[in-house]
């Protein structure tokens, strides 16, 4: 079966942060509309998005280094996968019946072509006029021109088309040279089964799709025992057995494709590993659509509807609604979120990115613009009547994936996620990244949405052309709720570095318990000179409140130590502060954080911090911690 008859048949045969109150009454609507509202949004969006795009590409015909090119107004660049915007500039213009976009579309292909591509290699590299930059960008390029030559081959005409497939032909035996399953993180080999089959179709080259099936019988392994995915960093496990799984990229590129690919070429055991894998993924996704990756290997990329240069969740999520209804929610659900963080015609990487002043980054829009396109070009699919529930949203106490050492738990109205998977992202050089420890990664209030989340421990480009310099924003901090200490010579040492860290938890009555041990350390595992106290942190949740303890078994020996707890708060939202109460007003109600200590301030009330990971404002809690051997420290969030 070809992919173009796939796409149109395969589903038919199978002030808030995102207003968690008005997606609970979309909830409860018919599920007979789902594909119209699906439908619906998902075009709204594109259309605002090619507007962006459009309105931010350069034309300068006597420049060839910005002629054609979509001017990133974050990054103050153009971006090498920028051209990924083709696909859905020739929607607009079937869709609109303006062939101003066809134009846009082609004179970015050209800019792409003037900047970005290797005719000695025959491939396409990331950063542009940067030949030595990281060319494995080439499979999704080369997508990209498939599935424009093969869905608008109309509005393109037979002399590009001609001029493109020699092109990509060059790209594909590139491709075919190098990409193997050990080829990068693991999102490119299961990129490149549903690449390599699409392009052996199109070429008729019997290589190629061979390569596809070699990749394919190779990705088994790749399939946890718990239906998680793991690949991006290394391949080998860690010395406490766990593998590196990140939960954006696989929701948002692997499992897409190899459903994809699975679908295309009847291989049912790897579709049903594929679909069994995407319902425990789903476990992670928040009530209000977002995907909590607060814990992922690449967590640094983490916005709250994904990651920030994959491509979406949701064609892959909704070709297999027919065999799971819950996964058309799920990106209903997912498309709210991205209306929610879209202003001005582009998509920012979390609802107060905007609030905060930052220009967003192109990337977001023209990678989620060609998955949208891909949705649209799927069928209705059979869905039948059913609760529509995402998994998050019922009260089941504590599930604990092992693999990755991270507990979720749900009662009442509380939902969170406490972490101490111990993975960095490589092996060498990505420390004080994820954050570990018994940390409080995600807390959320079904009605009051997102009370905090963590960040990185520390922020690092580590892919500096796909990540925003810090020094644009007026208060820059960590989110991750944590114990740390700073000594005098610039030292410093949280819990939430430590690898050694122990989780437990219990239901006691009306009570679930999650305790931590832990101690201070640093990102390369080392303590204060003297040793670290052992830390316990318990989190105690109740229907109605929701409680951290924190103490020590004995004194630091020198150094400022401190607890921050960096409350999620929008700069639109009211906040006050005093002696032992903070209290947050927003369009839902209140959130109210007391404790058994004075909280310290570092910001006036009208200000925030800000992180881009996950793209969120926040109003820190900090509480001296220095007789916290003596004195245990207890907050208590109540709504």
């Amino acid at each position: 079966m070809d992919r173009r008859t796939f796409i149109k048949n395969t589903a038919a045969a199978s002030s808030l942060l995102f207003l968690p109150a008005a997606l609970g009454g979309c909830a409860r609507e018919s599920l007979l509309s789902d594909h119209g509202r699906i439908t619906g949004l998902t075009v709204k969006l594109l259309e605002e998005w090619c507007k962006g795009m459009v309105a931010h590409q350069t034309i300068t015909p006597d420049n060839l280094i910005t002629h054609g090119g979509l001017y990133s107004p974050g990054d103050d660049a153009y971006l090498g996968r920028s051209a990924d915007g083709i696909f859905p500039l020739l929607w607009m213009a079937k869709h609109t019946g303006d062939l101003s976009y066809v134009e846009a579309a082609k004179l970015l292909y050209d800019w792409e072509q003037n900047n970005c591509w290797d005719d000695e290699l025959g491939c396409w590299f990331n950063n542009p006029n940067m030949p030595s930059s990281w060319k494995g960008i080439t499979v999704f390029a080369a997508m990209t021109k498939y599935e424009a030559i093969t869905y608008f081959p109309e509005l393109l005409g037979e002399e590009t088309i001609k001029e493109w497939k020699a092109r990509l032909y060059r790209a594909s035996e590139y491709l075919y040279d190098t990409l193997t399953i050990n080829f990068g993180n693991i999102n490119y080999p299961a990129f490149g089964t549903l690449a390599f089959y699409s392009l052996g179709k199109l070429f008729n080259e019997p290589r190629y799709i061979k390569r596809a099936e070699d990749l394919a019988e190779g990705l088994s392994p790749y399939f946890l025992e718990d239906g998680l995915f793991f690949g991006e960093g290394t391949r080998v496990p860690n010395q406490f057995g766990q593998y590196p799984v990140d939960l954006g990229y696989n929701v948002e590129e692997s499992l897409p494709a190899l459903a994809y690919y699975a679908r295309l070429t009847g291989n049912q055991e790897l579709y049903d590993k594929v679909l069994f894998s995407k319902k425990v993924h789903l476990e992670f996704m928040l009530p209000n659509g977002g995907w909590d990756n607060s814990w992922g290997t690449r967590s640094f990329k983490w916005t709250l509807w994904g990651s920030r240069t994959s491509d979406g969740c949701h064609p892959g999520y909704y070709m297999m609604s027919g065999e799971e209804p819950v996964f058309a929610e799920a990106v209903y659900r997912n498309l709210k979120c991205l209306e929610d963080s879209t202003y001005n015609n582009l998509l920012h990487s979390g609802p107060h990115e905007f609030v905060e002043g930052i220009l967003p980054s192109m990337h977001h829009t023209f990678n989620h613009a060609k998955a949208l396109v891909n949705l649209l070009l799927l069928d209705e699919p059979n869905l039948p009547y059913t609760d529509r529930v995402l998994p998050r949203e019922k009260e089941y106490g504590v599930k604990h994936f092992e693999n990755v050492d991270t507990l979720m738990f749900s009662k009442g109205s509380w939902r969170g996620t406490v972490t101490a998977y111990a993975m960095n992202y490589r092996a060498t050089g990505t420390i004080n990244g994820r954050p570990s420890g018994g940390a409080l990664s995600m807390l959320y209030h079904m009605k009051h949405d997102i009370v905090s989340a963590s960040s990185m421990i520390e922020y690092q480009r580590w892919e500096q052309f796909n990540m925003l310099d810090e020094a644009m924003v007026e208060h820059f901090m960590d989110l991750t709720p944590r114990l740390e200490l700073r000594l005098d010579d610039g030292r410093v040492f949280r819990n939430i570095c430590d690898h050694r860290a122990k989780l437990s938890y219990a239901e006691t009555g009306d009570e679930l318990i999650i305790s931590t041990k832990s101690r201070l350390v640093d990102g390369n595992q080392i303590a204060p000179d003297e040793g670290s106290p052992e830390v316990s942190i318990d989190y105690k949740i109740k229907n109605d409140v929701f409680t951290v303890e924190i103490s020590m078994d004995g004194a630091v020996a020198g150094g400022k130590l401190q607890f921050i707890y960096p409350v999620v708060s929008s700069g639109n939202d009211s906040i006050s502060i005093a002696d032992r109460r903070f209290e947050r007003r927003s369009a839902a109600g209140r959130v109210t954080v007391t404790s058994n200590q004075t909280m310290e301030t570092i910001l006036p009330e009208n200000k925030r911090v800000y992180n881009f990971v996950p793209g969120l404002q926040a109003f820190p809690l900090v509480f001296d911690g220095a007789d916290m051997h003596r004195e245990k420290l207890v907050l208590q969030f109540r709504v």
